[in-house]
């Protein structure tokens, strides 16, 4: 198998070592990487960044004997995997999420009450300021005139 037709998305590695490979066929270098499928498992192939799989590393007729035993263990992981997540009680957890939510969302009322609350006490005080600043404006002008008049 020396194309990436038999290389799903989910084959990708599960890490990578160094560029040192040898170059694929568009004259870039490549690193080694582990597949995860179901009928590759742990096995090592040539991989092209731009690319993706190139060729085996290890050939198949090699590890076959490894291959079955990494394919029933994934298998096995996978199915108690679906039994634990089936398994989960769902009933207290459920009713915890949904009382933690209605507290949120109340909580989250008070709030929005208190930030409108808040804007429009800024408002008036933002008024309050400006009326003084005016007012204090216009005594100065009106003790300015009484005192030109004199």
């Amino acid at each position: 198998m020396a194309k990436s037709e038999g290389l799903s998305s989910s084959a990708r590695s599960s890490y990578k070592k160094k560029f040192d490979g040898p170059l694929c066929y568009w004259k870039k270098r490549m690193s080694t990487a582990k597949a995860w499928t179901d009928d590759n498992p742990g096995r090592r192939f040539w991989l092209c960044d731009s690319h993706g799989l190139v060729d085996w590393v290890d050939k198949e007729e090699q590890n076959e004997c490894v291959m079955d035993r990494q394919r029933g263990e994934i298998k096995n992981l996978k199915q108690l995997l679906r039994t634990t997540s089936q398994e989960a009680p769902g009933g207290d957890s459920t009713a915890l999420l949904l009382e933690e939510g209605n507290r949120l969302a109340e909580e989250k009322e008070k709030l929005e009450i208190a930030l409108i609350t808040s804007v429009e006490k800024e408002k008036l005080l933002r008024q309050f300021i400006g009326l003084s600043c005016g007012g204090f404006i216009v005594i100065i002008i009106i003790m300015a005139v009484i005192m030109v008049k004199k």
